[in-house]
């Protein structure tokens, strides 16, 4: 999450002159601020500074305590927020206007849905013992073994949990990952079974993300090789297009030189595939 810019009220703090040189020194060089610093300033000391800046300086400890509240824990990121929306409040109070407080408002809205989610995570790991992403690589690891050593059944039931992975329930990197189940499906089918069982792998591949994009956009080229000459040029062109989307999108996906080689191929197939 990225703070808001810092307020003007408390940029000026440094050089108001109604501050104690120990706690103005806390602001300067600009951009360096002592933020953590700052908000123990603030809790130890308002009462203690001139009430003509004591809005200011209430705002300061706000900004402080909200400074990099996303690497914190969950019980602490809602300490700290709790923290700074009361000295939000004190800043009102004592004369800051509503426009420079308006972006920290909105950004302890934030945090509280981080701190929630953060809670989350903390108790999935708990549970589980490592987050989603790095038990699906386990079973990734797994499946691949077992497709190596010729246990195409068994590492294809693995392939497809992983592929089924809840990338809505669980946390970061499960879609990434259940990308590769379902590319390592299709792949199968396309080589093993034929082009209707990967246009049916496809389709399910699609209807399993509901309005969200698959595969994405790092994964499209990789999938791209793995089915040429499988007879799939319709599969070819719906993931050539939406790369090249991608590459045009905001923010774009930007498209290296091995990707633009494959989709060089593609293209290839897909015309000879119309001039046969």
């Amino acid at each position: 999450m990225d703070l808001p810019p810092v307020p003007p009220s408390v940029r000026a703090l440094a050089t108001s002159g109604q501050l104690p040189p120990e706690l103005a020194a806390l602001f300067t060089p600009p951009g360096h601020e002592r933020w953590t610093r700052i908000a123990e300033a603030v809790d130890e000391r308002l009462d203690e500074v001139d009430p003509a800046v004591r809005g200011a300086f209430a705002l300061a400890g706000a900004y402080g305590h909200l400074d990099d509240i996303e690497f914190l824990e969950s019980g602490e990121m809602h300490e700290h927020n709790d923290r700074a929306v009361s000295l939000i409040e004190e800043a009102l109070e004592h004369g800051v206007p509503d426009e420079e407080v308006q972006e920290l408002w909105d950004f302890t809205y934030r945090v509280q849905d981080a701190a929630h989610l953060a809670r989350d995570h903390e108790e999935y790991l708990a549970k589980h013992g490592a987050t989603a992403e790095r038990r699906l690589n386990i079973k990734l690891e797994e499946a691949h073994a077992r497709y190596e050593a010729g246990d195409r059944d068994a590492a294809l039931r693995l392939f497809r949990e992983v592929a089924e992975a809840d990338v809505w329930g669980e946390f970061s990197g499960a879609a990434h990952r259940s990308d590769i189940g379902w590319c390592r499906l299709l792949h199968d089918a396309a080589h093993h079974d034929g082009p209707e069982a990967a246009r049916k792998i496809w389709e399910e591949a699609k209807a399993s993300r509901h309005a969200a994009r698959f595969p994405y956009p790092h994964w499209s080229a990789p999938l791209i090789e793995m089915l040429l000459g499988t007879g799939v040029p319709d599969l070819l062109a719906i993931l050539a297009r939406e790369r090249l989307e991608a590459a045009e999108s905001n923010p774009p996906w930007p498209l290296d030189d091995d990707e633009l080689r494959v989709l060089a191929l593609a293209v290839d197939e897909i015309e000879r595939y119309h001039r046969a």
